[in-house]
């Protein structure tokens, strides 16, 4: 479960039609188009983390599943500032608050450029 692929190309090759917090995302399309936006808005890398791949995942759903996300924030401060109001928007529209792992992971790795998206 330590594993690490780039986004886009993790859910492009997935045979698994909702392989990304699927009760956030659903199919598949809808989860590239999210990683597509990051990537407009100035993200230099989307990292998916935390992927479930054990054979009865892959047997079952037809490939691996993950809830995470990591992005590299570029250095340019107008990019950062306007990822960082995406992920806050993206945080209240899903009911994730303080206190529920994730926002905090992140107070700590903002200064290393780095900030996770994760769903239930």
């Amino acid at each position: 479960m330590n594993k690490t692929d780039e986004a886009l190309e993790w859910l492009k090759n997935n045979n698994n039609p909702s392989a990304l917090a699927s009760d956030r995302f659903g199919e598949n399309e809808n989860a590239v188009q999210f990683v597509e936006k990051l990537y407009e808005l100035g993200a230099l890398k989307l990292s998916v983390i935390g992927i479930f791949d054990e054979p009865e995942r892959i047997e079952d759903e037809g490939g691996p599943y993950a809830t995470h996300l990591i992005v590299d924030l570029p250095d340019d401060i107008e990019k950062r500032n306007k990822i960082i109001k995406f992920y806050k928007n993206e945080m209240k529209e899903q009911g994730i608050e303080e206190g529920e792992g994730i926002l905090e992971w992140n107070e700590s790795k903002l200064n290393e450029g780095k900030l996770a998206f994760g769903w239930h």
